[in-house]
């Protein structure tokens, strides 16, 4: 089964250090091992493991950091969506397999 996998400039944009000084994309892999993205709750459970690489890719700011939680929450909504073509293209894969071993039945 393929991974999900993203290049995120996450936790760059909440560093303090200057542009120069800041490492590349972090490249962020998802398995979808042990799902079965033919189900809702498979769906659900890869979406929560893409929510929570794309926070911890992220970072957490402090809570009295208001522009950095905005910043943090920016990236996350930017991570997921980024995430969205690859994840919907694994689900359409697993169910048109389904539909297949459903057919051969």
């Amino acid at each position: 089964m393929k991974t999900l996998v993203l290049a995120a400039v996450a936790a760059a944009s909440l560093s303090a250090a200057p542009a120069i000084a800041q490492p590349g994309p972090t490249r962020i892999v998802i398995s979808p091992a042990g799902l079965d993205l033919a189900t809702a709750e498979g769906r659900a459970a890869l979406d929560l493991r893409i929510l929570h690489a794309a926070r911890d890719a992220c970072g957490t700011p402090s809570s009295a950091d208001a522009r950095g939680r905005a910043k943090a929450e920016e990236c996350v909504t930017g991570l997921r969506a980024a995430a969205a073509e690859q994840r919907d293209v694994m689900i359409a894969s697993a169910e048109r397999r389904a539909q297949t071993t459903l057919a051969s039945r």
